[in-house]
């Protein structure tokens, strides 16, 4: 039976939007999700990854991820109406197509659409002008004082790309003074 892979920015049942982190291998332009890719989880309020769940498709060493997959946080992969098929039996994998998902489509059917944001920061040392690296950041909505996303910074002082339905000027971002005991993430 032909089964949906998870790709880019596919939902979680949970509410969250998984990014792919693998941007090498993609079918018909839609990047492959992998084992470990992650997400924060707006309902469990934590970071959560994907589980490998079987050895028939290896991208770079890490297991191709299909749709219904469950995350670390108990949050299973939604398919896309646009998405990528594959066998899940392992022996005829090479036969890969696009198809419309009709069950999703049921789905959306009344649903109210919401627009997502994409949404990222760069912190930068004023006097060198070079992003600062593993720097702790929470992003909070200016709104309802939430906490949305907790991490560090990449190499290039980037926050990672969240995205959701707050707008960027609905959010406040808030850098924590490593020279203080932090509290566990």
């Amino acid at each position: 039976m032909a089964v949906g892979f998870a790709i880019h920015n596919s939902m979680t049942n949970h509410g969250g939007i998984i990014p792919a982190t693998q941007m090498r291998t993609s079918q018909m332009g839609n990047l492959f999700l992998v084992a470990g890719d992650g997400h924060f989880c707006p309902k469990c309020k934590c970071w959560s990854k994907i589980i490998k769940s079987h050895d028939h498709i290896i991208l770079d060493g890490k297991a191709v991820a299909y749709v219904g997959d469950q995350l670390t946080c108990g949050a299973k992969i939604l398919p896309k109406q646009s998405h990528v098929v594959g066998e899940s039996q392992g022996t005829n994998c090479s036969s890969i197509s696009s198809s419309p998902l009709t069950p999703l489509q049921d789905f959306l059917v009344g649903t109210p659409s919401k627009e997502i944001h994409k949404i990222q920061f760069k912190i930068v040392d004023e006097e060198t002008e070079e992003g600062i690296s593993e720097m702790l950041y929470e992003i909070y909505s200016k709104d309802t004082g939430s906490l949305l996303v907790k991490g560090y910074t990449n190499k290039q002082g980037m926050t990672a790309l969240y995205e959701s339905e707050y707008s960027p000027e609905s959010v406040q971002l808030i850098t924590v003074d490593l020279s203080k005991p932090l509290d566990e993430l």
